[in-house]
């Protein structure tokens, strides 16, 4: 796992865009209520998750504690949301103090660099998830993948007890490197 600063934050920046390519009104008008790979979620609830994914990120790369006030609901579009959540997600990890030290992230303090990483993965896995329950075809480049593996397999255990990660899914012998982090994570890569 490549703990580069510099390396790490075009990684998210890309994972960010990326998933940004999936939530324009073209690919979501009307679809808010289609099921995705994710159980609990379907597209708007999913829609929800990734504005606290996005939300959460920026204040952990700022070394800030979610505020009370924080967005959970989405009261607009995705496609009018995301984008300048993404800008300031990808420019407050573009900053290499960012990936310094210790940072609030979710109920708990973590290492810096560790927030990061779960945020490239969560923007990944659940960019597959909003490409594929939207029928868009999903790409992530591979050291994207395998900066969202390494983390996902250092959570796994965790992540499966707590309901984050549905059971792990064997992978084909020929998978992707994209297969194997959704096979790890519980999904099955059509």
């Amino acid at each position: 796992m490549n703990a580069n600063p510099a390396v790490l934050g075009d990684q998210l920046a890309r994972a960010a865009r990326a998933l940004l390519a999936h939530a324009g009104r073209p690919a979501l008008d009307g679809k808010r209520e289609l099921p995705t790979p994710c159980a609990d979620f379907d597209v708007h609830r999913l829609g929800e998750h990734l504005l606290g994914t996005l939300v959460m990120g920026e204040h952990a790369a700022a070394k800030e504690p979610l505020p009370a006030d924080a967005p959970t609901t989405l009261n607009q579009p995705p496609w009018v949301v995301f984008p300048p959540l993404v800008d300031r997600l990808v420019a407050a990890w573009s900053e290499p103090d960012a990936w310094q030290g210790e940072t609030p992230f979710g109920p708990d303090t973590c290492p810096a660099p560790f927030a990061g990483m779960i945020t490239i993965m969560e923007l990944t896995v659940h960019g597959w998830d909003l490409a594929t329950a939207t029928g868009q075809p999903f790409a992530a480049d591979d050291d994207v993948v395998a900066t969202a593996t390494a983390v996902a397999t250092r959570i796994a255990d965790g992540a499966r007890a707590g309901g984050a990660f549905g059971p792990e899914v064997e992978a084909a012998p020929d998978a992707t490197p994209l297969e194997r982090l959704l096979a790890l994570t519980g999904r099955k890569a059509a």
